[in-house]
């Protein structure tokens, strides 16, 4: 539950104020762009598993052991680790209901083998889209997504695969987690004209833009730094005093910033 706070109130509202800021421009450089969508890609991942983290607390409290969320999704190599690894529960429901079935249709029908490929994903995804909303950026999200599993399933790439090696794993990543913060890009757009125009405009920021630019991704990297150091306690010194003392400081940070703002959870939109 401390976790959870903390990830609402100090790190999901502090970065929403910048993230809010870039969105807001009607004529950001695509260098600006980038910055938002970078603090947005943090920003929903504090936010979506704060929400997560207290249910689990509070159900704790209870006698129940729900269902884990999210597992690292920003590590993941390709859109199917993705999947496995965000939103786990919708994940899992999309796969059962939607994609399974979807296959076993295709298979008995005996579709063309890459359109039994690429329907399933595609279908799965665009319910997904559907489910966060009716807007057309939602809709597209889920086909983007639809679309790059069943790229990545074509070319062999499955949700298992491992890289033979550290530099391909590191080069997997990046391609991946840029198709991420591309697809929180579009998420967050306003709409699909005002990022498609943003798109259209040089990439190269002004002066001002530069300077905005660097503070959103400065500031987004000094509110993922708790994450990134809760990872390495829970791996290398779960259950110590050094484990007890993060914890004391999270309680003292959110004791700081609680009142600083007063935001909904994202998902209560959906």
């Amino acid at each position: 539950m401390v976790l959870g706070f903390f990830k609402k109130i100090v790190i999901a509202n502090s970065v929403q104020v910048l993230v809010n800021r870039v969105f807001g421009f009607s004529e950001p450089s695509g260098f600006l762009l980038l910055s938002g969508a970078l603090g947005y890609t943090l920003q929903i991942l504090a936010d979506f598993s704060a929400y997560t983290d207290l249910s689990r607390g509070f159900a704790y409290l209870l006698g129940f052991e729900t269902s884990e969320n999210f597992q690292q999704p920003y590590l993941s190599l390709t859109p199917t680790d993705f999947w496995n690894r965000w939103h786990i529960t919708l994940s899992t429901w999309l796969r059962d209901y939607i994609f399974f079935p979807t296959r076993r249709f295709a298979l008995r029908h005996k579709i063309n083998e890459t359109l039994a490929t690429a329907i399933p994903p595609i279908m799965a995804m665009f319910v997904s889209g559907l489910w966060h909303g009716a807007g057309w950026n939602f809709v597209i999200w889920g086909l983007y997504y639809g679309a790059l599993i069943a790229a990545y399933q074509m070319l062999g790439i499955h949700g298992s695969w491992k890289p033979n090696s550290k530099l391909k794993a590191f080069a997997a990543w990046l391609i991946m987690f840029a198709f991420i913060v591309f697809g929180w890009a579009i998420f967050r757009a306003p709409s699909l004209a005002w990022l498609a125009h943003v798109l259209s405009l040089p990439f190269l920021p002004n002066h001002n833009d530069f300077i905005l630019a660097l503070i959103t991704m400065t500031l987004t990297l000094v509110y993922a730094s708790p994450l990134w150091i809760h990872a390495a306690l829970q791996r290398f010194a779960k259950e110590t005093w050094l484990q007890a003392g993060f914890y004391a400081c999270l309680c003292a940070l959110i004791v700081i910033y609680i009142n600083s703002t007063n935001s909904d959870f994202i998902y209560f939109q959906f």
